[in-house]
Formats: structure tokens, C-alpha cells, sequence
């Protein structure tokens, strides 16, 4: 156990002494999914454009989906948009990362066996990819979350500097998402080298695990409905690890005055992406030797 958090520890310095190896795995990534197309490099800004666009119209317009409360300092069509993208990029991001990793092993074959390198740069790289495209996501939506909240909203200016001020929390959530997707990544990604149903199973459980994560819809909302019908699938709603990211991915694009720091998620979230990022780190290099008789 020692030994497995010692390798955990030193894994950001074997990340950094290879990270020509890992820019080039990225580079190449990103260079393969827009190669030949029309638009090319457009597609990582046009993406999350239309993302904007689609999930505004369809949930502000054509839902009306209301998500305003008394305390919200923004339009209602805004906070729509907010709260659904504060959702909507970290799982894309989580869930590209978990159904790419799965299969990374495998789709390097060839540099497994030929090549003699740190092979746990394999998952990392596929989490930087989709990383990549989340920041790039977040560059187009923090300025427009900015000058709604300060320019647009007419609420007292001590208001909007205090919910803008949210913003500074937003590295927390974007680093312990990249810890708890990578050790996911190669937890899984190992166990689909031996065991190759998990390929096919790691997306299903996905699609289920969607929709019992608060992407869409205010987590609070569906507690009172469920407290006095079902109080246990309230339970199994907080033990979901994705709920307690997503409430800091909302906390630090709230759009309401008096939002409460979620110390709870913070600790539990952080807790579960180190033990994920251990677990997952110690199985991959414990099995590693193994990887290339089998794929």
C-alpha cells in the first residue's frame, strides 16, 4: 500500500520528465479527429458554440425550463444556460475520457509491444485530449459568464462582484476532475485488456450513470419529491461521485446571491478521485507486464 501511494505521488514527475511524449500523443490525437475535415481546427471552437446555442434555444425556448429562484441576479433564460452548461461540459469531458480510456490499451497494441515506455501516459493522454477540448469550451463560456453577471445583471454591484468571485473556485473542480478521470481511466482501460466485455459495458453503465448524475436537471428539486416517496434513492443519489462534481462545477458558475460553499462535495469528491487515481494507478502498473500478452 505504501509503495502504491509513493507511485502515486511521484506519477505528476513521471508525467513531467515525459511530457514531450505525452504532447505528442496529444497532438497526434487532436491532429487525427479534425484531420481532413472542411473546418479543421475550427471544430474545437465551433463545438462548444453550438453547444451554447442548442442547449440555450432548447431549454430556455422551446422548454421553458425554469430554474430561477429569488436569490438569482441573471435573466432566467441565462441561468438556464449556465446552470445546463456547468453540467453538460464537465460530462462530456468525464465521459469521453472514461469511454476513451477504456479502450486506449488495446488501440495501442502496437507501441505496447514494440515500445519500451511509461504505458500509464496512455490513459493520461486520452483524459488531456478531452481536457483540451474543455477548455476550450470554458475559454468561450467564462468571459460570457462574466459579462452577464457583471454587465448584464441589475443587481446591486456588491452582488455581482460576490457571485463573480465564484470563478476563482474553478481550478479546484477541473483538477480533481482530470485526477479521478485518469485513475478511472486506467482502472478500466486495464481491466478491458483482460476482461474485453468491459469495452462494451463501460458505455451502457455510462448512459445510466447520466441521468442519475444532475446534469439537467437541480439535484434539490428531485431530493423533495423523492424524500417522502423513496428516501433511499436519495441516498444512492449523494454516494454518486458525479453528483459532488457537479455541485462544485455549479458553485463556481452559480448565477444566485448567498450560494453556500459545498464543503461536503469538496471533501467527498476529493477523497474519491485520490482513491480512484491510486487504485486505478496501482492496478495498471501491477498488471502492465502483462499487457502485452494479451493484446
Amino acid at each position: 500500500m505504501i509503495s502504491v501511494l509513493a507511485q502515486a505521488l511521484r506519477f505528476p514527475s513521471l508525467a513531467f520528465d515525459h511530457k514531450d511524449v505525452l504532447g505528442a500523443f496529444v497532438r497526434r490525437e487532436l491532429k487525427a479527429r479534425y484531420q481532413g475535415s472542411l473546418l479543421g481546427r475550427l471544430w474545437p471552437v465551433l463545438q462548444p458554440l453550438l453547444q451554447f446555442a442548442v442547449f440555450g434555444f432548447v431549454f430556455a425556448v422551446i422548454l421553458g425550463v425554469e430554474l430561477a429562484t429569488e436569490h438569482s441576479i441573471v435573466p432566467a433564460g441565462w441561468g438556464v444556460v449556465f446552470f445546463m452548461l456547468s453540467g453538460i461540459i464537465p460530462w462530456i469531458t468525464f465521459a469521453e475520457s472514461t469511454q476513451r480510456g477504456v479502450q486506449v490499451v488495446v488501440e495501442n497494441a502496437n507501441l505496447i509491444k514494440k515500445i519500451a515506455f511509461p504505458s500509464e501516459l496512455l490513459p493520461t493522454q486520452v483524459v488531456m485530449v478531452a481536457t483540451v477540448q474543455q477548455l476550450i469550451a470554458l475559454a468561450l463560456l467564462v468571459p460570457t459568464y462574466l459579462v452577464v453577471v457583471l454587465a448584464v445583471s441589475g443587481a446591486p454591484m456588491e452582488d455581482r462582484l460576490s457571485v463573480a468571485g465564484h470563478l476563482a473556485f474553478l481550478p479546484v473542480p477541473l483538477l480533481l476532475q482530470f485526477v479521478f478521470a485518469t485513475g478511472l481511466a486506467m482502472l478500466t482501460g486495464s481491466f478491458n485488456v483482460f476482461v474485453r466485455d468491459v469495452g462494451n459495458v463501460v458505455p451502457l453503465a455510462l448512459v445510466i450513470w447520466q441521468f442519475l448524475s444532475p446534469v439537467f436537471y437541480r439535484f434539490d428539486m428531485v431530493e423533495s419529491r423523492l424524500a417522502s416517496s423513496a428516501p433511499w434513492a436519495v441516498d444512492v443519489l449523494h454516494a454518486n461521485p458525479l453528483y459532488h462534481l457537479l455541485a462544485l462545477w455549479r458553485y463556481a458558475f452559480c448565477y444566485e446571491r448567498g450560494v453556500p460553499f459545498p464543503q461536503a462535495s469538496l471533501l467527498t469528491f476529493g477523497i474519491t478521485a485520490i482513491v480512484v487515481f491510486v487504485l486505478g494507478l496501482g492496478l495498471f502498473r501491477r498488471w502492465k507486464g502483462h499487457f502485452a500478452d494479451e493484446v
